[in-house]
This record gives C-alpha cells, sequence and structure tokens, in this order.
C-alpha cells in the first residue's frame, strides 16, 4: 500500500470520527417539553459555555425570533418570550463561528380559556412550575432565589431591588396594574397554599396562588365576601375564580379585565353579541329588534359607555339575571336611564 494511499485512509478515518463526535454540551434548562401556560410569557434558560457557542438563536412559530450573544462571564442564559393563544413551537438554535452547532424544540401550550379555539388543551400538554427547589438550582449562580419581600405594610423605595423584578418585570408592562403587583408584594397572593381545587404534588409551586383565588382577594377586597350573599350569583363569582374575568398582575383594560367588557361577557353569552338584547319581542319604531346592549353613552353613568353591566351586575344581584334592580319589578332597572 502506498504512502498516499495511507494518508488518504486515515484522513477519511479521522473525518468519520469527528463526524461521529457529539455535538458541543449546550442545555435547553427550561421550559420543559409540552408545557401549559395560563399566561403569554415563557421564560427560555439555555447553559452552554462561550467556548462551545457565540449565539443562540430563539423562534417561535408566530414568526418572532430573539437572539443573545455569548459572554465569557456566563454559562446561562435566559430570555423571557411572548407566545400566542394555542399550541406554540419554539426552536433554540446555538451557533458558533456561524456554523450551528445545537438545535432544540419545545412545544408549549397557552390557555387562555377565555378564547374559543383555545380553551381546551390537547391532552399531551401539562400543567409544570418553575419555582421548585431543584429547578431553582438552576438560576442560583446568577439569581438570589430567597424571597426578599417586605412583611406587614412595608413596600420598596425601589421595587427593583425585588428578587422578582429581574425576570418578571414585563408583568407591569400593561396600561393598568394590579396594585400589589406595582409594589412586587407577590407573596401577598402567591403564598404557596393549596386550594379547594388544587392538587397536592411534589413539584408544586412555592409560590403557587390558591385556586379558587377568592380566598387571596378578600385579603384586599372586602366585597368579594358581600357577593356570596346575593340572591342572584354569578357564575365566577360563585366558583371563586376572580381570575377568569380579571389578570391578576394587570390589563390594558379597565377594572384588570381580561377583554373589554362587552367582548368579555360575549365570549360566554355569545347569544347576545348580535347587539339587540331585552324586550325583543316588542318591536319600538324608532328600535326595531330590542334594546342594544352597547353604545357611546351610558345616560345612567356619565363618562362612561355603554355595554352589558350598565343593566347587570356583573358579580351578583339581588334581582333577577344579575339586574341592577331595586325592589320586585325586573322593568325598575330600565327607570336609570329613561325616567318616563
Amino acid at each position: 500500500m502506498t504512502l498516499l494511499r495511507l494518508v488518504f485512509l486515515f484522513c477519511l478515518a479521522m473525518a468519520i470520527t469527528k463526524a461521529a463526535e457529539p455535538l458541543a454540551p449546550v442545555d435547553l434548562l427550561a421550559p420543559a417539553d409540552y408545557l401549559r401556560y395560563d399566561g403569554e410569557l415563557v421564560t427560555i434558560v439555555v447553559k452552554a459555555s462561550a467556548d462551545d457557542i457565540d449565539t443562540v438563536l430563539i423562534e417561535v412559530d408566530n414568526n418572532s425570533s430573539y437572539e443573545l450573544k455569548a459572554d465569557p462571564k456566563k454559562e446561562t442564559y435566559c430570555k423571557t418570550i411572548k407566545i400566542d393563544k394555542g399550541e406554540n413551537i419554539i426552536t433554540v438554535t446555538n451557533y458558533l463561528k456561524g456554523l450551528k452547532v445545537q438545535q432544540s424544540q419545545r412545544h408549549i401550550f397557552f390557555l387562555p380559556e377565555l378564547y374559543e379555539g383555545f380553551d381546551d388543551d390537547p391532552d399531551a400538554y401539562e400543567e409544570g412550575f418553575f419555582h421548585v427547589d431543584e429547578k431553582e438550582k438552576v438560576c442560583a449562580s446568577c439569581h438570589n432565589m430567597k424571597s426578599n419581600i417586605p412583611t406587614g405594610d412595608k413596600v420598596f423605595d425601589d421595587v427593583s431591588q425585588t428578587t422578582c423584578y429581574t425576570c418578571h418585570k414585563s408583568l407591569v408592562s400593561k396600561r393598568n396594574s394590579h396594585a400589589p403587583t406595582i409594589n412586587w408584594r407577590c407573596t401577598d397572593c402567591h403564598d404557596g397554599k393549596l386550594g379547594a381545587y388544587d392538587t397536592p404534588s411534589d413539584d408544586i409551586s412555592k409560590y403557587l396562588v390558591r385556586d379558587p383565588v377568592n380566598k387571596v382577594c378578600e385579603k384586599c377586597h372586602d366585597k368579594v365576601k358581600k357577593w356570596d350573599n346575593n340572591r342572584y350569583v354569578h357564575g365566577p363569582v360563585n366558583d371563586g375564580r376572580c381570575e377568569r374575568c380579571h389578570n391578576p398582575h394587570g390589563s390594558d383594560n379597565e377594572f384588570f379585565l381580561r377583554k373589554p367588557v362587552w367582548e368579555l361577557c360575549t365570549t360566554c353569552h355569545a347569544e347576545k353579541a348580535s347587539g339587540k338584547h331585552v324586550v325583543s319581542s316588542f318591536v319600538f319604531g324608532r328600535n326595531a329588534g330590542a334594546h342594544p346592549t352597547k353604545g357611546d353613552k351610558d345616560p345612567a353613568r356619565p363618562h362612561r359607555k355603554f355595554y352589558c353591566s350598565s343593566c347587570h351586575n356583573p358579580h351578583g344581584s339581588s334581582g333577577i339575571s344579575l339586574l341592577r334592580m331595586k325592589g320586585s319589578m325586573p322593568f325598575n332597572v330600565c327607570q336609570r336611564c329613561h325616567q318616563k
């Protein structure tokens, strides 16, 4: 065998060996695959040495992407991203000098109960929690994982000093923020206690919020207790699930609602979405087809728009159909706007 042939075979063997070598040890630590979220934010956690990668590219199948550059002083990289309703496929690709080193995917389901078509997750998806001792070890090298939320009536002079702020600051990006959120009194609500609907488990978050949440809301909102005494109580209130209609962190809508009032009500009461409602058996010359369910002005409440809650109390009432009525006659509610 000639020397040239031997050199060729040696180079070929080296190439085959190199191709068979495992990919660089880059780990996608979080989230786990096939998780169900009840919020629109997901934090991606990647562990890798700057010797192995120089770029992390995070892509979501909603055409959004995020790029992180490697830092020689770090081995763990975090990025909180926004996901869409329903199933999301997140692809994390690691590069070194323009070459793909490793690629991983995660399937995440955002379950917003108030949106038709996304209100039931496929069986493959499970609920998961990050804030358990074993998972928090991942972050402990960069973050203080012990809560420093003050007790009593104290608040932070600088909210960025709370241990929750760095990872969760996007929670206060809405137009209206709930007081505990804007003051970073997270553990006032996230107390880690089980509610009647919670299932005990070893990996439940120590910052769990009880389900149903009404007992937590009652700490600050005295009215929550009183609504139970109404003759008629709205379904979500009766179940103690205030968060079905309200976002407990914040919202771009008034009252921290998950949708504008009319859209929120007609999500469940779709038969009212035609825009005409009540006394539909009557035909008025100026308003054929019954009463509108929304409008520019509310005659009974100046500076407010007219919509479902103009006539109905969305929490509870002594009147039938949750009407804002006095006395025993349902038509008394009409006198709020119609004096004659």
